[in-house]
């Protein structure tokens, strides 16, 4: 299934370090489903409603948020569809080689669109952090 990590994992990965409380990871429509099936068995069981933000502008952006609960850890998987203003994002994208094999991450200059796109303080912070240049 083609995807691409991006949020606060991918902004690690593109050497500004920061924590995060989800796993964000870029997806095509087509392929939601399939992913849902496939994190279920890893305890991923709690399929939010459908979400899209700024509908009908040229922020638009739809997310489906799956969740697990293992003791008192609420662990939060975000798929963000690769349509609307992340339409063509899902093409622009990276492998990274971990010792633990290869990640494919959206490209710097897309997580940047992205994060320019959400405009939340945290996304802000992200910014400031990717384009500095000792950040690099």
């Amino acid at each position: 299934i083609p995807h691409a990590v991006c949020g606060g994992i991918a902004v690690t990965l593109h050497g500004a370090t920061r924590s995060t409380k989800d796993i964000d990871v870029l997806v095509a429509r087509e392929h939601v489903a399939r992913i849902l099936e496939i994190v279920r068995p890893l305890g991923y069981e709690f399929a939010a409603l459908p979400m899209a933000f700024d509908r009908g502008t040229d922020r638009e952006r739809h997310v489906q948020r799956v969740s697990k609960v293992e003791g008192e850890h609420h662990m939060i998987l975000d798929l963000l569809i690769a349509e609307a203003s992340f339409a063509g994002f899902l093409d622009d994208r990276i492998q990274v080689v971990l010792p633990e094999g290869p990640l494919s991450v959206v490209s710097r200059p897309t997580l940047v669109r992205m994060k320019r796109l959400a405009g939340r303080a945290q996304d802000i912070a992200d910014l400031e952090k990717l384009e500095d240049d000792d950040g690099r």
